[in-house]
């Protein structure tokens, strides 16, 4: 056998590794993409640049496809607040948008202010199970929708954006405001403080906040001058838990019915301006009475009625009159300060 000199043997074998290289290389190009396109090799996973907090070199999408969503390289911005003095119900993101809202209630309807942190105009709605309203959101701004009136049923609104794909909050908004039930009541007179508070005038009287009605009783209540009484226990704030009763000379809903839900759009029932005109307060649950039955006496100013009252003056109520106390004297287990109560919740 012939031997090759040393020389040739060296320059033979540097042939053969880079043929090597060469062909590794094909096989690795031939596993990935072309770069710029963020592909990987087999053995890592296809969205390990997103994993691990690294940039992608190409975000867009794939094969030339129209962008639905918005861009990984952007973010919602910090949620924008309510008009002052109203109740901000719930801010943040939509899901995989880049909105931001915070959604707000007024009494018996709601409204939403929206940040857009897109780079393109988006557009935020609100519905109500029967109408939606939308805002258009310029790139890098805020919008305010108008005023919606809360779905009745549940008094809620269903939240909704738009920033290259369509998604909405996974659950309506309830309205949770307390808001002045005789806001509506033509010639609305205040009268006497005694078991709760008495009022004269004519029109709607609302629910005082939301809850679910405990009894209804439409003209049939042989026990109440007027014959009627109806009940709700209030399901969320400061007066959570407690049963606030409207008694005497009013045409209820009859849509409504124990068990039914209220809230501040919920009007209970019509005043008759006639003698003996409403009374509301402090009720007992399960009972067509109030909670100072027991040591009432007619004509008593007692303490739970001044308590009520404060609540319906810190809803901008007018007072009603005060008169002659002596019993019912203690409003112990009651919440009481109601303006800063409803202060901190409102």
């Amino acid at each position: 056998m012939a031997f090759l000199p040393i020389r040739a043997c060296l320059a033979m074998c540097a042939l053969a590794g880079l043929a090597a290289a060469c062909s590794s290389g094909d096989a690795i190009a031939a596993r990935g993409t072309a770069p710029g396109d963020g592909g990987t090799s087999d053995s890592a996973p296809a969205n390990i640049a997103s994993d691990s907090g690294l940039a992608a070199p190409d975000s867009g999408p794939a094969d030339g496809a129209p962008d639905s969503g918005p861009s990984k390289d952007a973010s919602a911005p910090a949620a924008p607040s309510c008009n002052a003095g109203d109740r901000q119900e719930w801010s943040g993101a939509i899901p995989n948008t880049l909105l931001a809202v915070a959604v707000c209630s007024l009494c018996g309807e709601s409204y939403i202010v929206a940040s857009n942190g897109s780079a393109s105009p988006g557009v935020v709605s609100a519905g109500n199970g029967s109408t939606t309203i939308t805002a258009n959101v310029p790139p890098g701004g805020t919008a305010t929708t108008a005023n919606i009136a809360d779905d009745p049923t549940s008094g809620s609104v269903t939240i909704c954006g738009d920033t290259g794909s369509h998604q909405c909050l996974p659950a309506a908004t309830p309205n949770q405001r307390y808001c002045n039930p005789y806001r509506d009541v033509a010639g609305l007179t205040p009268e006497r403080i005694d078991q709760g508070v008495d009022y004269g005038g004519s029109g709607s009287i609302y629910a005082l906040g939301p809850g679910t009605i405990d009894l209804f009783s439409n003209r049939n209540d042989p026990g109440w001058p007027g014959s009627t009484f109806v009940s709700y226990k209030v399901s969320a704030g400061p007066a959570s838990g407690k049963i606030i009763y409207l008694a005497e000379n009013i045409d209820l809903d009859p849509a409504l019915h124990a068990g039914s839900f209220v809230y501040s759009g919920t009007v209970l029932g019509t005043l008759v301006h006639a003698s003996p005109d409403s009374e509301s307060g402090w009720g007992v649950e399960g009972a067509g009475y109030t909670a100072e039955h027991s040591c009432y006496t007619e004509g008593c100013m007692t303490a739970l009625g001044v308590n009520f009252n404060e609540l319906l003056v810190c809803l901008k109520a007018p007072s009603g009159t005060t008169g002659q106390g002596g019993c019912c004297t203690s409003a112990a287990g009651w919440p009481s300060g109601w303006c800063s109560l409803l202060a901190a919740w409102q």
